[in-house]
C-alpha cells in the first residue's frame, strides 16, 4: 500500500464537481455511425441492451460480447434521425467495428468510423444545468440519455443528459470545427461558475467515487458483464443476441463465480492493483483492480472481484498491504 496525497489541483477539481462544475474534454471517447434501412434489427440482434423500443433522440448503455457471452467492449448508444451512433473508448472501437462488421451479411447496413468529425465534452456538477442554460438558453433533458438538438454558432450541438460522475451532468456532442470556439465559450462562461477543468487522474478519482467500471482496468475480454455488474446494459427481455445464452443462463440459472464489489478501505493508505482480498478468517476471495484515496469519504475505497458467495454489502474482509500484513476492508455495493 502507498499513503496518499492529493495534489491542491486534484482536491480543487474535485470540490467544483461536488459543489459548482466540471469539465471534461472527452478526447478519448470514440463515434461510429451506423447507417442504413437495417441498422436498428442489425444492432438490436448484436448487443446485450434494446434498440427496437428505443425512443427517437434516446440513447442507452449497451455491451458487445461474444458467441460465448464475454466483453468485447461497452459502449452509449444514441437514435438520432436516419442514424444510430455508439459512443464508445477509442481503444475498443477498432475491435467493436470489427466484430459488428464480420456480421453484416444480408443487413443493409454501414458503419463508418467518424471519431474525427465529433467534438464530445462533459459537464459535471450540481451547477451544469445553470451552465447549459446561459451558453445555450435551454434546459438538459429531464430523462438520463436523451437528447436535445441546439444550435450553437449556426451549427448544431447535441446535448445529452448524461450524470455519471455527479447526481447532475451532461454531455455536448459537437462537429469537430468548432470543437474549440465552442470549448472556449465553455470555459468562459463557466468562469462565474465556478468551473474547472477536470484532468484524467480526478475524473479516474471520480468515477471510482461513483463506482463506475472501466474496461481495460475493471474488465476485459475474460469477464462477464454479470461479473462486473453491468446491469444497466442488458435486458432481459429481448430476444437473441451475441451471447444471450450465457447472459440467460447467468442471470436466471447458475449466477457467476465473481462479482465486483466495493471495499471502504480502513486505513488512509491506497491497495495496490492486484492487492489480495482475503476472509477474516484468511481465504483469499479476491483481487482489487483499481483505488484512490476518496476526499468524499476520508479514506482509500478499491473495486475488487470478489467470490460471489462472499460478495456480500456490510461483512468485512481484509486487504493485503503488499508488507505480510493486511487491514479491514468493509464491502458494499455502492459507496454512498
Amino acid at each position: 500500500m502507498r499513503t496518499e496525497k492529493l495534489a491542491p489541483d486534484i482536491l480543487k477539481q474535485h470540490q467544483a464537481v461536488r459543489e459548482t462544475v466540471g469539465f471534461l474534454d472527452l478526447k478519448d471517447r470514440g463515434k461510429i455511425e451506423v447507417t442504413g434501412p437495417d441498422r436498428i434489427t442489425f444492432l438490436h440482434a448484436m448487443i446485450s441492451n434494446d434498440v427496437t423500443e428505443l425512443s427517437e433522440l434516446a440513447g442507452r448503455y449497451g455491451t458487445l460480447l461474444t458467441d460465448r457471452g464475454k466483453l468485447v467492449a461497452d459502449f452509449f448508444y444514441y437514435k438520432l434521425p436516419e442514424t444510430l451512433l455508439i459512443d464508445v473508448s477509442m481503444t475498443l472501437l477498432p475491435v467493436m467495428q470489427e466484430t459488428l462488421q464480420k456480421y453484416i451479411i444480408m443487413d443493409e447496413v454501414e458503419l463508418t468510423d467518424l471519431s474525427s468529425q465529433w467534438g464530445h465534452f462533459s459537464l459535471q456538477g450540481p451547477r451544469a444545468s445553470e451552465l447549459v442554460d446561459k451558453l445555450f438558453e435551454t434546459s438538459v433533458p429531464d430523462e438520463h440519455y436523451h437528447l436535445k438538438e441546439v444550435n450553437w454558432a449556426g451549427t448544431v450541438v447535441w446535448l445529452i443528459a448524461k450524470p455519471d460522475l455527479f447526481e447532475m451532468g451532461c454531455e455536448l456532442i459537437v462537429h469537430d470545427p468548432f470543437r474549440e470556439s465552442l470549448k472556449a465559450a465553455v470555459l468562459e462562461a463557466g468562469v462565474g461558475l465556478g468551473l474547472a477543468e477536470i484532468s484524467q487522474e480526478t475524473r479516474n478519482l471520480l468515477r471510482l467515487e461513483a463506482g463506475i467500471p472501466w474496461f481495460g482496468q475493471d474488465m476485459d475480454g475474460d469477464r462477464y458483464p454479470m461479473e462486473a455488474r453491468l446491469e444497466s446494459a442488458i435486458s432481459l427481455t429481448k430476444g437473441c443476441y451475441l451471447g444471450q445464452e450465457v447472459v440467460s443462463k447467468a442471470t436466471h440459472i447458475g449466477g457467476v463465480n465473481k462479482l465486483l464489489m466495493g471495499l471502504k478501505v480502513d486505513q488512509p493508505k491506497v491497495p495496490a492493483r492486484d492487492a489480495s482480498v482475503f476472509s477474516n478468517e484468511g481465504t483469499p476471495i479476491g483481487v482489487i483492480t483499481s483505488a484512490v484515496f476518496s476526499p468524499r469519504f476520508g479514506h482509500p475505497i478499491a473495486l475488487a472481484y470478489l467470490k460471489s458467495k462472499f460478495a456480500l454489502p456490510g461483512e468485512e474482509c481484509r486487504v493485503e498491504t503488499g508488507d505480510g500484513e493486511s487491514v479491514a476492508a468493509e464491502i458494499v455495493e455502492k459507496f454512498v
